[in-house]
């Protein structure tokens, strides 16, 4: 594991050049926690970057679980480190912000406690409530409205997998909540959902800006299991929190919001004419813009970041991920290692689906496959094929977003694997066949949550005005996307053709 004093973000500060007032940011992710100390200008403190790593619970038929009790004592024990790292400092916090991975899910008792595992965005073994859900409504007017398709990384086919798989737990549960509002519930004793966290679950209504009624009552939930929707922050922690972080005691918490909205806010993807392309364990590309008209993205989605702003856009469940899968399954063999710009997977096809897929197609029971081995592929080729495989589903992305929200100038690329990977940028400019330009802020989702509560809580302006640094571009190279397109075309035979196995 890292250790807090040894990392340093791209924009990282020591501790007496921040300028007052200061944030406490917590990112949690589907794998990752980490809890960082900001100043106004969104500038992280060196010193003061605690993480709290652990892998999700996996198994064969789907799943991808956390526990929530273990995840609230992590966030609590990276809280402490990073205000401990505060030190004399720890006075001048003046919010704290809440990142996390949009689509999570788990169930509560009356008392507050769970009664189902946090399911992940990752986890399929809704798939078939979601095809159950599919032939039960009309898909079209749901998305229309809602701003997400049927799929098992949403709720509605969560909610639907638990009641059938667990009917005993899902009637014990009295509330249903995101991880985010489960920590608040512990911290606050109560938790409201922000729109930011809300309008990624598929029960939220993208222009009235509620919880959605008619798909509440098709799945038996009631709009008061659910939290009330509200981006006002939160105050008074229960007494064994504000004895343990005096200082954080009566400060206001922002509701935590999506970590995919943050991550635009955290690289300067703000406005309808820039884009974000992201890839960290999953991947997304987004827009988000102010509007009273939020877009319908055909094969792909739209949240808010909060009830004025929308972001629109796609998703990719198979990034990072892959590449961790690699290293698994063939150690002796560095991904870094593999990229030659004239080769391109040595003639092997690969869907690089091991998570299933959200978009364009959306085909939750879709999995991994290989073809044209022969007797000479080795780990490396296999390699290759399935990173390339990544970068296929991207352009495939991109031509998503594109048509839905065309006019989009400057194209910044964020995430850990991007950003610490140069020859996965420059493969991905080649397949999008679009500059992209490095961003200068890190991964981004912990300084976007910063930037979001400093605005909220009225101590800077507007997001916009929030300066983001911007590194190297990388231009595409002709003769490397036509090699590129190539590959994609093979690929989307590929998928054709297994697609009678994977439904």
């Amino acid at each position: 594991m890292r250790k807090a004093g040894l990392v340093r973000e791209p924009l990282a500060i020591p501790l007496r050049e921040a300028k007052s007032p200061l944030v406490l940011a917590l990112d949690v992710g589907t794998s990752g926690l980490r809890s960082f100390l900001f100043d106004v200008a969104g500038r992280p403190v060196a010193r003061a970057i605690a993480h709290r790593d652990r892998p999700v619970r996996t198994s064969i038929d789907g799943e991808a679980s956390l526990d929530a009790d273990e995840r609230l004592r992590a966030t609590a024990s990276a809280i402490d480190e990073t205000l401990a790292r505060a030190g004399r400092r720890v006075g001048e916090i003046a919010v704290v912000a809440f990142s996390t991975f949009w689509h999570s899910v788990l169930g509560v008792d009356e008392r507050g406690r769970p009664t189902t595992r946090v399911l992940t965005w990752a986890d399929t073994r809704a798939r078939a409530a979601a095809a159950a859900l599919r032939g039960e409504l009309d898909p079209t007017v749901t998305h229309a409205r809602t701003g997400c398709t049927f799929h098992a990384s949403y709720l509605p086919a969560k909610l639907r997998y638990l009641r059938e798989s667990d009917p005993a737990a899902f009637a014990r549960t009295r509330r249903w909540l995101s991880l985010g509002e489960y920590t608040y519930l512990r911290l606050f004793g109560d938790a409201r959902a922000a729109h930011g966290m809300a309008s990624a679950t598929g029960l939220y209504d993208q222009r009235l800006r509620i919880w959605d009624e008619p798909l509440l009552a098709h799945l038996g939930v009631p709009s008061a299991a659910l939290s009330a929707i509200s981006d006002e922050p939160q105050t008074a922690l229960r007494r064994e929190f504000a004895r343990r972080w005096p200082a954080l005691a009566r400060v206001p918490w922002v509701p935590a919001i999506g970590d995919g909205a943050c991550s635009n806010v955290g690289a300067g993807a703000v406005g309808r004419d820039v884009a974000a392309i992201f890839l960290g364990t999953s991947g997304a590309i987004r827009v988000l813009f102010e509007t009273d008209d939020p877009p319908v993205v055909s094969g792909g989605w739209t949240y808010h970041l909060d009830a004025r702003r929308v972001v629109a856009g796609g998703a990719l469940s198979n990034g990072g991920n892959v590449i961790a899968w690699l290293r698994r399954a063939f150690p002796t063999v560095d991904p870094a290692a593999l990229w030659r710009g004239s080769l391109d997977g040595d003639g092997i096809t690969a869907l690089p689906l091991l998570a299933g897929d959200r978009s364009p197609t959306w085909n939750d029971a879709a999995r991994a496959a290989i073809a044209g081995l022969g007797l000479a592929s080795g780990p490396e080729e296999i390699s290759r094929a399935m990173l390339e495989g990544v970068a296929y589903r991207a352009a495939r992305l991109w031509t998503v977003v594109d048509r839905a929200l065309p006019g989009v100038e400057r194209v910044i690329a964020t995430g850990g694997t991007l950003l610490r990977l140069p020859w996965l940028m420059q493969l991905f400019a080649d397949a999008l066949d679009r500059p992209l330009v490095m961003s200068g802020a890190g991964e981004g989702s912990a300084r976007g949550a910063a930037l979001a509560a400093l605005e909220r809580i009225g101590m800077i302006r507007d997001l916009r005005a929030a300066r983001s640094p911007l590194g190297r571009t990388f231009r595409p190279r002709p003769d490397a996307h036509t090699r590129l397109v190539a590959g994609m075309e093979r690929q989307r035979k590929l998928e054709e053709a297994l697609a009678v196995l994977f439904t």
